[in-house]
């Protein structure tokens, strides 16, 4: 708690601490600001969206990902799952692995093809929560594969590995 309390406390006093000084700001500066002032609490969460969407139309990934979450979550606003999925697509493009695990699950229901694709994507950069699901659709033949035990078990291995060296958040 302390901890959070100095994270808030060390963005607030920041120059950068309002979202309207941030114009032209380095959005990978943004982001780690952003994530304080979301893990802070509620009462700082919109500041955190609004940096996060600043970022977020600067090209960061990362920005896109915590803001899709964010919408996603009803964090810092209302919750809209229109906008998290778009958001979060903007991320999977750019090369986030969990937002691709994540935009893989939201269309699962909606459009199966899709979801394999982020599914097939994520499991490309090892991320290991895809590669178990992907064991587990390719044990019960789901999501459009082909029903294999033994592919289930290389992609269960391969999620156990991936485990052991787990890529930083983004």
């Amino acid at each position: 708690m302390k901890l959070t309390a100095w994270l808030l406390a060390a963005a607030l006093a920041s120059p950068l601490a309002s979202p309207l000084a941030q114009a032209g700001a380095d959005p990978a500066a943004q982001v780690v600001q952003a994530k304080a002032l979301m893990r802070a609490g509620a009462a700082s969460q919109p500041a955190a969206r609004a940096l996060f969407r600043q970022a977020a139309g600067q090209g960061s990934g990362a920005a896109a990902y915590y803001l899709g979450l964010m919408l996603k979550n009803g964090m810092g606003g209302a919750q809209d799952s229109g906008a998290a999925l778009h958001w979060l697509q903007l991320a999977a493009q750019r090369q986030v692995a969990p937002a691709m695990f994540i935009v893989a699950n939201m269309l699962l229901d909606s459009d199966e093809d899709k979801a394999r694709f982020w599914l097939d994507a994520a499991c490309e950069l090892e991320y290991p929560e895809a590669l178990q699901q992907k064991s587990v659709a390719v044990g019960e033949g789901r999501m459009g594969y082909a029903h294999s035990e033994e592919l289930a078990n290389l992609y269960l291995k391969m999620a156990t590995h991936a485990m052991g060296h787990r890529a930083a958040e983004p």
